[in-house]
């Protein structure tokens, strides 16, 4: 009969080994909020100070916080997580993250965590570990605790924790002068923050030394009317969704400054094209076609959105860092479809915008030229009513009313409009016949949804488009019916 043997490891070697699983300092950054977000946290901030008289980098948040036990239990490498794995919030994975990430970055990390009115701290140190060759914490006392970093901070909190990392030992052996370097790789990782957080911008505020990280769009859902929106497919594996949606940016050089401010750095558009892997709502990866698709100049615009829930972590082979996994081969016809869409409408619009069709109305169809012989219709958002609700609207709300126009768009009935005028039907979906009073109605619902400052300019834009125009001879009563003038 076999025998199992219980035997210890020596930690040095464990260590050197978990230093090396190839974090960078922004991907283990943000394995260190992925717990501020998990624990309920609504505000992360986050110092560093590379003149201090020992360099340090913290992450503070006001989440639920731990008692000296729950600390304990935090500190140990895998640590007990029952009940977590199945949280769909959840965005750790191993109960590694906490203590790979900061080690692959600094020689010692400190946490210091308050709950119930109480603040607890223990410290990892591998000067104490190489010594002993053992897996040894420190706990420390309430006058190593009061000497902490941000630790006045955490004690304006009712409940939260931080953490601090410390003898930046792999900057140091690589920088030339280590001021520059370690504010470099903390500006890297903000803007890595920014964009892997994105969804999360409304529910937590980020700060990186007092200033709020800046928002981030990187499908621009908020262009309604200019980015293209495909059709949501829904995967099921395993009783659990997998929600995929194609996004077509606009054109490179007609983006606003805001928009180009959403996606953070226009220039690398090239380099971002492709999937845009989500666990639970944090960007995993983005900026491949994991063998999807091809890099190239006119795929540039395509992004495909893939939202996946921790319980498929295994299916999507997701490693420790959460910043790769691969797409299930059960799956990847379905995706195919996504990535197809995306690529077609990337390159259209790559290579030639199109042309829009001039005219002083405001029709509810454009006709635009696609040149090479293709014509493509699509409904006008700038019209008064459409523009109206828009401005109404939140964002998710924008972002379903895009869905809904551009399904409309792609399934123009084209063929069976044509057969039906071939066979001399009458189609009678139009608005020609429409009674005025009718149109009127429609007009006087449309100013009482529009912001005040806008009124006036909407009645007289509402006049160019099409259907309205045929109550021109009627503006001056349709005026006074809507504002109330004498």
């Amino acid at each position: 009969m076999s025998e199992v043997v219980e035997r210890q490891f020596p930690a040095k070697a464990l260590i050197t080994g978990l230093r090396a699983i190839g974090y960078n300092f922004s991907t283990a950054v943000a394995d260190i909020i992925d717990n501020s977000v998990a624990v309920a946290s609504t505000e992360i901030r986050i110092f560093s100070d590379a003149l201090a008289k020992t360099p340090y980098f913290c992450i503070l948040d006001n989440g639920w916080g731990m008692n000296a036990s729950e600390l304990d239990n935090a500190m140990l490498f895998g640590s007990d997580r029952d009940g977590k794995d199945d949280c769909m919030q959840e965005l750790g994975r191993f109960g590694l993250g906490l203590k790979s990430a900061s080690l692959s970055q600094c020689r010692e990390f400190i946490v210091a965590s308050k709950k119930f009115g109480r603040i607890h701290a223990m410290s990892f140190d591998l000067d104490i570990v190489e010594a002993e060759n053992k897996l040894l914490l420190k706990q420390l006392s309430n006058e190593e605790i009061a000497a902490l970093p941000q630790i006045d901070r955490l004690n304006g909190y009712e409940t939260g924790a931080l953490v601090v990392w410390t003898k930046f030992d792999k900057i140091e052996g690589l920088a030339k002068n280590f001021e520059d370097s370690f504010r470099a790789v903390v500006a890297e990782s903000k803007k890595h923050v920014e964009l892997v957080f994105h969804r999360f911008y409304n529910q937590i505020a980020i700060y990186y030394n007092e200033k709020r990280i800046e928002r981030r769009d990187p499908f621009l859902l908020g262009s309604v009317g200019r980015q293209q929106t495909g059709r949501t497919s829904t995967i099921n594996i395993d009783g659990s969704n997998i929600m995929v949606t194609p996004y077509t940016l606009p054109f490179a050089r007609t983006l606003t400054t805001e928009e180009k401010q959403l996606l953070g750095n226009p220039k690398s558009i090239f380099d971002e094209q492709g999937f845009y892997l989500y666990r639970n709502e944090r960007l995993i990866s983005w900026g491949s076609w994991m063998h999807m698709g091809v890099r190239s100049e006119l795929n540039k615009l395509a992004r495909i959105q893939v939202d996946i829930p921790s319980t498929l972590d295994s299916v999507w082979m997701l490693d420790v860092k959460k910043s790769s996994a691969k797409i299930p081969d059960k799956i990847k016809d379905r995706i195919k479809m996504a990535v197809e869409d995306s690529i077609v409408r990337s390159k259209r619009t790559t290579k030639f915008p199109g042309v829009k069709e001039q005219s002083a109305e405001f029709k509810i169809w454009d006709r635009v030229n696609e040149h090479e012989g293709k014509i493509r219709y699509q409904i006008n958002r700038e019209s008064p009513a459409i523009a109206t609700l828009v401005n109404a609207l939140g964002e998710n709300e924008k972002k379903l009313l895009e869905i809904v126009l551009s399904q409309i768009e792609c399934y123009l009935p084209k063929y069976s409009i044509a057969n039906d005028n071939m066979d001399s039907l009458a189609i009678v979906n139009t608005g020609e016949d429409a009674e005025e009073e009718h149109l009127i109605e429609e007009i006087i619902e449309i100013i009482a949804l529009c912001d005040e400052h806008k009124k006036e300019k909407t009645f007289e834009r509402i006049f160019m488009v099409e259907a309205y125009q045929v109550l021109l001879k009627r503006k001056e009563e349709i005026r006074r019916r809507v504002f109330g003038d004498d």
